[in-house]
């Protein structure tokens, strides 16, 4: 913008002797403004957190994806370890057994719960599960042959602790004297873990990778390996180098693909609330054409005046598109200053606490911000500023000077 469009349309909006009225609308304007661009980071901000959180407690208890072979167990595991290992991206890899089975203390006549056994390889398991980062009291590391450790929840329904001994029932069945029957095994309980989800604290099991290998008999197979990138925004980058490593007769699976419909919910609810809170801007928008339809109309002289000394259509109208960016620009500026700072402190400090009984794996309202979530809030209402100022623009570039004198 020339000099000149500057140094009128700042006149304009700062002048105190007359237009109280316009100076009123401006305000408002502005305020409106603010409080969409307000509106739209705090929602934006709390539904990345949450999401974050959501994928941060699905991750926990598995690593970021799953590599299996299509035709059963993985035949040459240690072999597979390595090549994944050399990948670049790949932080760890650890080899597993799912199963499942029915969990009950064998000194006790309550019914016995469903869990999911997994079966993990205690020097790698923490390496890619950050689940047993609360195990107590000894680490997964010293899990050996004939332990398992439980979930805080499912101990404390079946009134289990630490080095009582547990009877688990598989479900895989065995051919014995009786026809088949389900494959029984006891376990000493040598830890307790706390994951704060429900999901796994009522219904895992870990057990020793080598327990279920003798049980399946599988001869030093898994059925699986865990694989844990370097954060899991990497993870659609290095699950196809894996892939390629191990060849065709290996796929890999995350819990993104396998819950691809919540997270394709929570971004559309993310986008469809700031478009919603966005509305407060386009509200905005109509303070600022009227303000600047209300400045043209007070401004009518000085405009004829200016269009007869020379100055063009053109230069008036981007004299009253410049005002409406100012105005936008202030109101962004604020909803920007005092939304970015807020979230922070509420997210730092933990400030809005949840009920309990809302989310188990989250006690406080999470904000978290992204650089392209900032820069929609931010160049938006800029958008709305502009296209809104070029009406009353257009009106009065259109001016007739003569007119607009004749008239005074």
């Amino acid at each position: 913008m020339a000099l000149f469009e500057r140094t009128v349309a700042e006149r304009y909006l700062k002048t105190h002797r007359k237009g109280a009225f316009v100076r009123t609308m401006v305000r408002f304007a502005r305020g409106g403004t603010a409080l969409g661009v307000f509106a739209m980071v705090v929602s934006l901000a709390l539904m990345n957190g949450f999401l974050e959180e959501i994928q941060a407690t699905l991750f926990s208890a598995t690593a970021h994806f799953t590599v299996f072979n299509l035709v059963g167990d993985i035949p040459d595991t240690e072999g597979a370890l390595k090549a994944i290992r050399a990948v670049p991206g790949v932080q760890a890899a650890s080899p597993i057994r799912l199963e499942k089975g029915l969990l009950r203390r064998t000194d006790s006549d309550l019914p016995p719960e469903a869990v999911v056994v997994k079966a993990v390889d205690p020097p790698t398991a923490h390496s890619t599960s950050s689940i047993f980062d609360s195990m107590q009291p000894a680490p997964i590391e010293q899990l050996k042959e004939g332990e398992i450790a439980l979930g805080k929840e499912l101990a404390q329904k079946l009134d289990i602790k630490v080095g009582d001994t547990v009877a688990l029932a598989f479900f895989k069945l065995e051919l014995g004297l009786g026809g088949q029957q389900p494959k029984v095994a006891a376990f000493r309980v040598a830890g307790i873990f706390h994951s704060h989800s429900s999901e796994y604290d009522k219904n895992w099991a870990f057990i020793h990778l080598g327990d279920a290998m003798r049980i399946a008999k599988t001869e030093g197979r898994a059925e699986m390996i865990e694989v844990r990138a370097k954060g899991i925004d990497a993870i659609a980058e290095v699950k196809p180098r894996v892939i390629e490593a191990l060849g065709p007769a290996f796929q890999a699976t995350d819990l993104r693909e396998s819950n691809k419909a919540l997270f394709a919910a929570l971004t559309l609810q993310k986008w469809a609330f700031a478009s919603i809170l966005g509305l407060i801007v386009l509200v905005a928008a109509f303070n600022i054409v009227s303000s600047l339809v209300l400045l043209v109309t007070e401004k009518r002289r000085d405009l004829g005046v200016l269009l007869a000394l020379g100055a063009t259509p053109r230069q008036i109208q981007r004299l009253f598109e410049l005002q409406g960016l100012r105005i936008g620009a202030v109101g962004t500026a604020w909803g920007l200053g005092t939304s970015v700072p807020l979230c922070f402190i509420l997210d730092r400090y933990r400030l809005l606490k949840l009920p309990a009984a809302a989310y188990d794996f989250l006690t406080y309202m999470p904000f978290r911000f992204k650089v392209l979530d900032i820069v929609v809030a931010g160049l938006f209402p800029l958008v709305v500023s502009w296209l809104a100022a070029r009406y009353p623009a257009r009106k009065a570039a259109a001016l007739d000077p003569v007119d607009a004198l004749r008239a005074e």
